[in-house]
């Protein structure tokens, strides 16, 4: 992880000093800013909500989706299933949640549905 931070580092330095600063700002923080954010609101549906036991089937959930953000994706809205058989590929998990599907405790039709669901519970 050092060596990974130093490198990091090292190449966001020359970056800064080839192009300037802006270029930093504009090409690197800026984007990351934006995508963390919309990216944190994907991540949070995979676990929020279901058990913290060592029980693939309960304590992940699969997003059904569009055809789009599941390409975008890599598939893992199937994320239940990529939990509980990581070494099928990721263009196969489509499949795998037709075996399982009935098996899964946290199957949900959307991510806005399900935002907008968890925060009317955070309301109640």
């Amino acid at each position: 992880m050092r060596a990974q931070l130093a490198v990091t580092v090292a190449l966001l330095l020359l970056v800064g000093l080839v192009f300037g600063g802006r270029a930093l700002l504009l090409f690197w923080v800026l984007p990351q800013l934006i995508g963390q954010a919309a990216l944190r609101l994907y991540l949070f549906t995979e676990h929020t909500g279901c058990s913290e036991d060592r029980n693939g089937l309960t304590n992940t959930r699969t997003m059904l989706t569009t055809r789009a953000m599941r390409l975008l994706m890599w598939n893992m809205p199937f994320h239940a299933e990529h939990h509980l058989y990581p070494f099928i590929p990721f263009h196969r998990l489509g499949e795998a949640h037709a075996v399982l599907r009935d098996r899964l405790a946290h199957v949900h039709p959307g991510y806005a549905s399900w935002h907008a669901g968890h925060l009317k519970g955070m309301r109640a």
